[in-house]
């Protein structure tokens, strides 16, 4: 693309020379002047095998590979070692880096306005049988639509990953429709954390209408809920389905608290429950739908609350996971520290709207002229 990067021998970064060829100049001056400044200019696409070396004086040179031209790199001699030191990082700073990425998540969704989430109350809900035929009519939540489909003979393609939620007056329904077939395949080598081993569906959910909108912390009533499949190591039966609801805290809360370590702090939750018996579960063609009782989730909707939530889903390669993607919450990138996946995040969930069933439009057509009727 037109850029070239110079690191130390060690692999340090030092800087970039020239600019990528879709924001610098064109190399394609009227005149060719000794000593012309060329930092904004880029060195063009497909340019192959540039040198750079330097001379007995201490000048460096680089050969520019597209045309052969001689370019002075300056002020690269000048490029000096820092001294070793020690840096000690105290668990004050470990806080206040994970509160700068949840403020800096807050200060985007205020320039971008809170996500809302139509979440319709039916009658009787979809069939849970993965055909999202029955979610025609529904508030789809974007998660993942990044990259661009490749060209040329590449099978890559962009994600276009997103879920729906509805309601009926037994069972909360979720779809999310995704394209990955093999998305949700799980170790389950830890017990209460699978979103440390593979993919997952997971929905997060304030059952309480009434509880702050701005809270940090969570509060009675603030779940999780991760669904996945976990394979059997030998691939001799059939991935078993695993669902388990996270409540950091509980009014019935056990006398044993579900510790989350890492090196450097732990947090605690009241319950983690496995709930697979109470959840219907199907997956085709890659899109997937569950449902689960609102008992189970302590929900009571009826149209016209208000809840916060969010949807997501978790990739990895079966054994371990690499991503945390959700509809509102952007600040779910890491995947290496087992509080920070854990932590549930209320203040940086969207909104979720209970609204009443779309009843369907009855079309009316005019009659023909000859069928009407006149006095």
């Amino acid at each position: 693309m037109g850029a070239m990067y110079v690191f130390t021998a060690d692999g340090l970064f030092v800087r970039t020379l020239f600019r990528d060829f879709r924001q610098g100049r064109s190399w394609s001056m009227a005149s060719a002047v000794r000593g012309m400044l060329l930092n904004e200019v880029s060195s063009s696409g497909e340019n192959f095998w540039p040198s750079i070396t330097q001379t007995k004086d201490g000048q460096i040179y680089l050969v520019d590979g597209a045309r052969g031209s001689l370019v002075r790199v300056e002020h690269l001699e000048k490029l000096r070692r820092l001294p070793d030191q020690t840096i000690t990082i105290t668990q004050k700073d470990l806080d206040a880096s994970a509160a700068y990425l949840s403020e800096r998540e807050r200060q985007r969704q205020a320039r971008l306005g809170t996500r809302v989430l139509r979440v319709e109350m039916r009658e009787k809900g979809p069939v849970v049988d993965g055909n999202l035929d029955d979610w025609k009519n529904a508030d789809w939540a974007t998660i993942d639509k990044r990259g661009v489909k490749a060209r040329f003979n590449s099978d890559s393609k962009p994600y276009d990953v997103a879920g729906a939620v509805t309601v009926d007056g037994e069972r909360l329904y979720a779809a999310f429709r995704c394209g990955e077939k093999d998305l949700l395949l799980n170790s389950g080598e830890s017990a209460n954390a699978p979103f440390k081993t593979g993919g997952a569906l997971d929905l997060m959910l304030a059952t309480d209408p009434k509880a702050d909108t701005k809270r940090t912390q969570p509060v009675a009533g603030d779940l999780r809920l991760l669904v996945t499949l976990i394979a059997d190591g030998k691939k001799k039966a059939a991935p078993k389905l695993l669902a388990l609801v996270h409540r950091p805290v509980a009014a019935d809360s056990r006398s044993e608290k579900v510790p989350f370590s890492s090196p450097w702090r732990t947090i605690t939750f009241d319950r983690v429950d496995d709930v697979s018996n109470q959840v219907q579960f199907a997956e085709k063609d890659g899109n997937f739908e569950f449902s689960i009782p609102l008992t189970v989730l302590g929900l009571k909707p009826t149209p016209g609350i208000i809840l916060k939530g969010d949807l997501g889903v978790l990739r990895g390669n079966g054994f371990e996971t690499s991503q945390r993607i959700y509809w509102s919450n952007k600040a779910t990138g890491i995947v290496n520290d087992v509080p920070s996946e854990a932590a549930l995040m209320p203040h940086l969930w969207g909104r979720w709207e209970v609204v009443g069933e779309r009843k369907p439009r009855v079309s009316l057509t005019k009659r023909p002229p000859e069928a009407r009727q006149t006095p």
